[in-house]
């Protein structure tokens, strides 16, 4: 059972040798590269030049997934892991920029035709990259962790109104389950949102059909009393609306905060309790009234 992890050490010290190795094969090849072209007849140099360009490119992409591969391997389970696709194109990017301009490529031109580029693209993904930075924000400031419960309010995109537990904090989204529905919200809307963070879930969250005369402050202690909360944990109870059909009924929704599996049961009891209750009192009240 022990075994394979010395298999598995070195499989991770092979990921720095193997980047560490690239990058000095690279920097050799661009340091003899002055040297080997001078030794090259003129109608092979640009063949040469060419095989120089494309063995640099080789070695630098090897090492930059050897590289992006070991510095993520701590985080695979983690919100971080989501960033690595966007990590490994940005190197990728240095990798092309460092070739060309290594080969003696003028860049001026292609600097300027991207930066025109990347105003455009800018302007177009506006929202896009607001979440995307708005994303690394949220993991340098970790106002939540993956497996917290919040709450978001906020008066962006028209208003909304949230609460889940976070299940990922990707690079564009911030995803929460919702009673067991994923939604996916941008990460500039859950930066600019005000935040109520815990770390009891919601295990049960359903409305009721109640008689209007029934006490909510009653129900509210039966529960309690009935699944005998401990510390952090609570009974939301709130009225949504009041039917004004035949006798009436009100809608009241039901939200518990647990670590703790509920006994749906004692739930039921302690509705069913707070009923009889209700109704027993009824007649007592309209006899004294009269």
């Amino acid at each position: 059972m022990i075994a394979p992890r010395p298999m598995l050490s070195l499989e991770k010290r092979g990921s720095w040798v193997t980047a560490a190795a690239a990058v000095l094969l690279l920097a050799a090849i661009f340091a003899v590269r002055p040297q080997l072209l001078a030794l090259t007849p003129p109608r092979y140099r640009l063949e040469v030049q060419l095989g120089v360009l494309v063995l640099a490119v080789v070695l630098g992409g090897v090492g930059i997934r050897s590289f992006v591969s070991r510095s993520f391997y701590p985080f695979r389970e983690s919100a971080l892991s989501s960033w690595r696709p966007v990590v490994t194109w940005c190197l990728y990017v240095i990798l092309g920029l460092g070739v060309l301009s290594a080969l003696n490529i003028n860049l001026g031109g292609l600097l300027a035709a991207g930066a025109v580029l990347g105003v455009i693209v800018g302007v177009a993904a506006q929202t896009s990259l607001a979440s995307v930075f708005a994303g690394i924000v949220l993991l340098m400031a970790r106002p939540f962790a993956v497996g917290s419960w919040v709450h978001l309010r906020t008066y962006l995109f028209g208003g909304y109104d949230f609460s889940g537990v976070v299940t990922q904090i990707g690079v564009v989204y911030t995803t929460l389950d919702v009673g067991g529905r994923l939604v996916r919200i941008p990460n500039s809307a859950a930066l600019a949102s005000a935040l109520t963070v815990t770390h009891v879930p919601i295990q049960l969250d359903m409305e009721l059909m109640l008689p209007p005369q029934l006490s909510l402050t009653r129900l509210h202690q039966e529960l309690h009393q009935s699944l005998q909360l401990g510390p952090g944990e609570q009974v939301i109870l709130r009225p949504v609306r009041l039917s004004t059909e035949g006798n009436g009924l009100l809608t009241c929704q039901l939200q518990i905060r647990s670590h703790r599996v509920l006994d749906l049961a004692a739930i039921n009891q302690a509705i069913m309790a707070s009923t009889e209750h209700s109704e027993s009192a009824q007649p007592q009240s309209s006899g004294a009234g009269a």
